[in-house]
């Protein structure tokens, strides 16, 4: 007998979408812990689930990397630093965490192609910061139409427009 493999599925829904998705919005914000202001770091937008969801995944592991520089960085070469307690916030260990796990990778990634939206939240002292990705509805594009071509007169339909002289009435000039 084989072991018993545990997916992670997000509920159907009772009735089909009306529109599919054609885009994802993905975006990276931050926002002061009073939440006047919010500060947008940075923007993509997905062609389809997954490389929304590759996205996210890049954009933690690049986000948790500037909360969280490596001591050695040439930046902070002559910088001082302090070691910090055990009691602070530590979100670049959460999107870490996070990026590194295939089954929260996979559950983003079915959230997604379902249609709904994605958010991944962590605070630190002085912020908190979102990784956020919705669908974007989009309208079925109208059929294309030929254009009309250069200095040629625009036909109008029949029955319409200029008026003719009924038949066998001359005018004189």
């Amino acid at each position: 007998m084989s072991p018993a493999l545990l997916t992670l599925v997000p509920p159907a829904s009772a009735r089909a979408p009306l529109r599919s998705p054609i885009a994802f919005r993905c975006e990276a914000t931050a926002h002061d812990l009073s939440g006047s202001r919010e500060f947008l770091l940075a923007t993509y937008r997905g062609r389809s689930p997954r490389l929304a969801t590759r996205w996210l995944r890049a954009e933690a592991h690049r986000l948790a990397g500037l909360l969280s520089p490596a001591p050695d960085a040439v930046f902070l070469q002559d910088a001082p630093l302090t070691a910090a307690g055990p009691d602070v916030p530590r979100p670049d260990v959460d999107l870490r965490a996070w990026a590194d796990d295939d089954r929260a990778y996979e559950y983003a990634l079915r959230s997604l192609a379902t249609g709904r939206a994605f958010v991944i939240t962590v605070t630190d002292c002085d912020a908190r910061y979102s990784l956020r990705v919705y669908p974007l509805p989009t309208r079925r594009p109208a059929p294309p139409q030929a254009p009309v071509p250069a200095r040629c007169p625009h036909h109008s339909p029949a029955g319409t427009g200029r008026h003719r002289r009924p038949r066998g009435r001359r005018a004189f000039r």
